[in-house]
């Protein structure tokens, strides 16, 4: 009876292990997905990663779920309510002469200086939570389409957030520059006080820099990036 007693002992702890582990499975958003939307319409790959990168649409995991994901509208901010909750100032600082700190991206790669001062450096600063930082997510993605094979630039995005919480939102939502997690104190050497900012740095030299998100700042950060490349 023992004997009985204890194999069923182990029995319930194989099962509530075995349980507990495929909870903390994280299967990565691919192509076999499953995405629905919130009536349970299954849509397909090409559909809704298009839908997702027009940075209008998210995706969010399904509960008690390994791989099913639900399908969301993200709700849009006006302007004024951009700069209400994340302020429209820049930071001041236009045409000097910057350091840059050692920074490591996701992938291990390391950037300074040394690395840094032959380079167009495209810099964008975000936080995950950040709503119109995620509204410009899709449009930084063109110009770094366009531009990723001009070896004389370098696209960086400091993120204030820590590591798993940046890959986490990478399977909802991609985001191509080489992106610099744990961002603080980067964020604090470039006096950066409103989300998202993008800078321009050419030789060290700030040459665009512009605080909050609109089409026409997307806009003017291309034709900074055109103009440099034009004079190199």
């Amino acid at each position: 009876m023992k004997k009985l007693y204890i194999i069923y002992l182990i029995s319930i702890l194989l099962i509530i292990g075995f349980k507990g582990f495929s909870q903390t499975q994280r299967i990565p958003l691919s192509e076999k997905s499953i995405i629905k939307d919130s009536i349970g319409n299954v849509y397909p790959y090409e559909k809704w990663f298009a839908m997702i990168s027009t940075g209008t649409y998210k995706v969010q995991k399904k509960k008690d779920s390994i791989d099913e994901y639900i399908l969301l509208k993200i709700e849009k901010l006006s302007s004024e309510v951009n700069k209400e909750i994340y302020g429209n100032k820049s930071p001041n600082f236009l045409g000097n002469q910057i350091k840059f700190s050692r920074m490591t991206d996701l992938d291990g790669e390391k950037y300074d200086d040394k690395s840094l001062k032959d380079k167009i450096v495209v810099l964008n600063f975000w936080f995950v939570q950040c709503a119109p930082c995620k509204m410009e997510i899709p449009d930084l993605n063109k110009l770094y389409r366009k531009y990723k094979e001009t070896d004389k630039i370098v696209f960086l995005s400091v993120c204030l957030d820590a590591e798993p919480n940046i890959i986490g939102f990478l399977r909802t939502m991609p985001f191509f520059y080489k992106i610099i997690p744990w961002g603080e104190d980067v964020a604090y050497d470039f006096k950066v006080a409103s989300y998202p900012t993008n800078l321009v740095i050419e030789k060290g030299v700030v040459k665009f820099c512009k605080a909050g998100y609109s089409p026409k700042n997307v806009m003017d950060l291309e034709n900074t990036i055109e103009s440099l490349i034009a004079k190199n």
